[in-house]
């Protein structure tokens, strides 16, 4: 059996403020927004891919404790997004006053890659191919 991911989710103080941060920054767009565990709502949304995006409230009785936007955490570390110009993007996100954790990077396999932190902790790479 093959499988394929299915979607990332993110647990958010806010959904939907975290969920027009990504329509604003990466062009996401809201397919559903419905009761999935009692008391929370869960956005869904679409990101250029086959992958959904998830965003959450937390439920009732949740911890409080805070994810990390930083290299090297065990668990989950980070998610991607494909771009064409990373270098475009870096300066268009920078403009928004978005914390770069890692500038523009060049792999020796000609791979461009670079780290920020999105809302709720949420680290997040953006990779542009190598030419």
């Amino acid at each position: 059996m093959e499988y394929a991911i299915n979607h990332v989710h993110i647990r958010a103080a806010d959904p939907r403020a975290s969920a027009s941060w990504y329509e604003k920054i990466f062009n996401a767009k809201i397919v559903s927004e419905r009761e999935v565990m009692p008391g929370t709502i869960t956005i869904g949304m679409q990101v250029g891919g086959p992958t959904r995006l998830n965003i959450s409230s937390q439920p009732e009785g949740s911890s409080p404790k805070r994810a990390s936007a930083e290299l090297h955490q065990l668990g989950l570390e980070h998610f991607g997004f494909h771009v064409e110009d990373l270098e475009a993007e870096m300066t268009r996100l920078e403009a928004e006053g978005i914390r770069v954790v890692l500038p523009l990077t060049v792999t020796p396999q000609g791979i461009k890659l670079a780290y920020i932190e999105g809302p709720d902790d949420v680290l997040i790479e953006l990779v542009q191919a190598a030419a």
